[in-house]
């Protein structure tokens, strides 16, 4: 065939594919004189589709002059205004469109796609159930509304128009594995058992690794723990680097009662991810449950050496320090906190805790003080307390105290005990 019988926009188009800019823009120019319009129509769906969204705008526009009541132009206008951030412009082409147009249905998904960037889920709503009703049973309808429901955090909705876009034969919409998404919507309602035989609907060959990951965490979170691990333990040796699974099977390694299995993993997983704030504080817990001490305070440091804003990495350093007896380390860990500006209740609890150990009474008290007016609360911050309160011989204090203790944890028989031993003596 030669260059004669090929359009000006094919020429143009193969220039593009090229890398021949210039010469492209000059055949998309003369496509403008001499294609016939639909030829002109199909190079702008081209050439938006490829990316090259001001090439395509400036063919819409010339369309759109010459067919000003084509709405699937002003469409077409809007949806590149938009991903120009020109939205004041994209409401103008869309507010254009005449409500009885094939194309106001598509106007109305592309105006709440629109809200909802902006912040107005009432009015992107109020778009999706108009185009509801005007399509009923327009597949790409629901699934915008399945998809609204599901961001939206209204799963329950979400949940319902996703099931029944699988009840009628669909299954992957826009590359999205809609049993995956029922998953997911399940399990942020915390019905774990349905979000689990959702995933397990997907043939394991068909999984993507972020899938894998996330019928895992199920099993975790339901405290299956052998399958977790070994699906985990599958994630890992596809990708090694995919971080995001150390903190989780460590977690199930402790849940499964191997402590030795959970420091290895959370080493493997510091070797692929040096800064992972989440994996120094747990290698840190296991290393001190194991009696690794050295081990134990390196991994706490380094938490707080990456992030020294947190209390947290604070707080688990100064524990850590608390259960080696060195309670002018914890003092000098938080005061060096409170330099920063940095508040948590629990501070003034291990200083009380820390000044008590030194016998430095009077600040202790003033310590265990604010952490009442903090209201902490926690039964280990109780118990604590009542110890505090029978060291100074503050009895009815102390009884109060295991009373308020004993209603989180009626079943600690030990201190039924003692409160009864402390009635007795009343």
């Amino acid at each position: 065939m030669t260059s004669e019988n090929i359009s000006q926009a094919e020429q143009g188009l193969a220039a593009l594919s090229l890398g021949q800019i210039d010469q492209a823009q000059l055949f998309f120019d003369q496509a403008l004189q001499v294609d016939d319009d639909d030829m002109v129509y199909s190079l702008a769906e081209e050439l938006a589709g490829r990316g090259f969204l001001d090439q395509a705008q400036k063919i819409y526009q010339h369309l759109l002059t010459k067919y000003p009541e084509e709405d699937q132009l002003k469409t077409a206008l809007a949806e590149i205004a938009i991903e120009d951030d020109q939205t004041e412009l994209a409401q103008e082409y869309l507010a254009n469109i005449n409500p009885n147009s094939s194309s106001y249905v598509p106007a109305l998904m592309i105006k709440a796609d629109l809200y909802q960037a902006e912040g107005l889920v009432e009015s992107a709503q109020h778009c999706l159930q108009q185009a509801e009703q005007l399509a009923p049973k327009e597949t790409v309808v629901q699934f915008a509304l399945a998809e609204f429901y599901y961001t939206t955090a209204q799963y329950r909705l979400a949940i319902n128009y996703y099931r029944s876009l699988l009840l009628a034969g669909e299954r992957y919409l826009n590359g999205i594995d809609l049993a995956s998404r029922i998953a997911l919507a399940y399990a942020a309602i915390g019905n774990y058992d349905n979000a689990i035989g959702y995933l397990e609907q997907i043939k394991p060959e068909l999984m993507s690794l972020d899938t894998k990951f996330q019928l895992a965490l199920l099993y975790y979170q339901s405290h299956r723990d052998d399958e977790a691990i070994k699906l985990f333990e599958e994630i890992l040796i596809e990708d090694s680097q995919y971080s995001s699974v150390y903190p989780y099977l460590g977690q199930a390694y402790e849940q499964a009662g191997e402590i030795e299995k959970a420091y290895q993993n959370y080493q493997l997983g510091l070797a692929a991810d040096q800064t992972n704030v989440q994996l120094y504080r747990q290698a840190g817990k296991v290393a001190q449950q194991l009696g690794n001490f050295d081990a134990a305070e390196a991994d706490f440091q380094a938490a707080l050496a990456i992030d020294d804003q947190e209390s947290a990495n604070y707080l688990l350093l100064a524990n850590f320090k608390m259960a080696q007896g060195e309670y002018q380390a914890v003092i000098d860990l938080i005061e060096q906190a409170q330099d920063k500006e940095l508040v948590d209740p629990n501070f003034y609890w291990i200083l009380a805790l820390a000044y008590q150990k030194l016998d430095n009474y009077k600040q202790a008290q003033t310590y265990w003080d604010q952490a009442l007016e903090a209201k902490l609360n926690r039964p280990e911050f109780l118990l604590d307390l009542a110890s505090w309160y029978h060291e100074q011989g503050q009895l009815n204090q102390e009884r109060l105290t295991l009373e308020h203790y004993l209603e989180q944890a009626p079943d600690d028989y030990e201190v039924q005990d003692r409160l009864s031993g402390l009635l007795l003596d009343d």
